[in-house]
């Protein structure tokens, strides 16, 4: 195996030797709670316009939640890099590996499910990074970092987007096994069923 080959496998998929964790799930976690927050801090702040509520009388109150707001936008937007890498390079590798569809005991052509979701799950995530990006282009030179009330309808989406392709990821690993059945006994139970399945067909 070539050296790039290597090192694309050591980072992008964490395979080091006999040893293989997948990275991606290590480095998801950061990006959904500063965007989590920085799309809940935007909705707050839509909200205490709208609403009235007590304490955006004070302009500086809605500042620092601006501010909040624009901060964990960006970190969310720095963190989210690593995610989107190892992301691609887990759904690259599942791709190669197992291609776009399968044929069922009918005759029929279909997606694989987990391919089907994995695919759903970036198209989702991407979607919650471009409203991000979007965002933080618009508030930049912004008086106070303060978004515009579109942008607080885009934040609303962005959040039900991040929490949606959260629990399709989840999905994928406890429900597909993606990432966790390289080595040991996980191996050992898909390399069985994938034979069971192959049998069957």
């Amino acid at each position: 195996m070539s050296l790039p080959k290597r090192v694309y496998e050591a980072i992008g998929l964490g395979k080091v030797g006999d040893n293989s964790h997948p990275i991606h799930p290590a480095t998801i976690h950061f990006p959904i709670a500063f965007l989590t927050l920085a799309n809940g801090a935007r909705l707050v702040y839509g909200s205490a316009l709208n609403f009235n509520i007590p304490f955006s009388a004070d302009s500086r109150n809605l500042f620092t939640i601006a501010s909040i707001s624009y901060a964990s936008n960006i970190l969310g937007l720095v963190t989210v890099i690593p995610a989107l890498l190892t992301g691609f390079a887990e759904a690259y590798a599942m791709i190669s590996a197992n291609g776009l569809y399968m044929t069922t005991s009918n005759g029929e052509k279909q997606m694989i499910p987990k391919v089907k979701t994995t695919l759903l799950h970036a198209g989702i995530n991407d979607l919650a990074v471009g409203i991000a990006a979007y965002n933080w282009l618009k508030e930049r030179n912004a008086v106070d970092f303060r978004p515009e009330a579109h942008q607080v309808g885009l934040s609303a989406i962005a959040l039900m987007a991040t929490f949606y392709a959260a629990f399709l990821g989840g999905s994928l690993i406890y429900t597909h096994g993606v990432g966790v059945q390289r080595q040991g006994k996980g191996l050992e139970e898909k390399t069985k069923k994938m034979a069971e399945i192959k049998k069957s067909m």
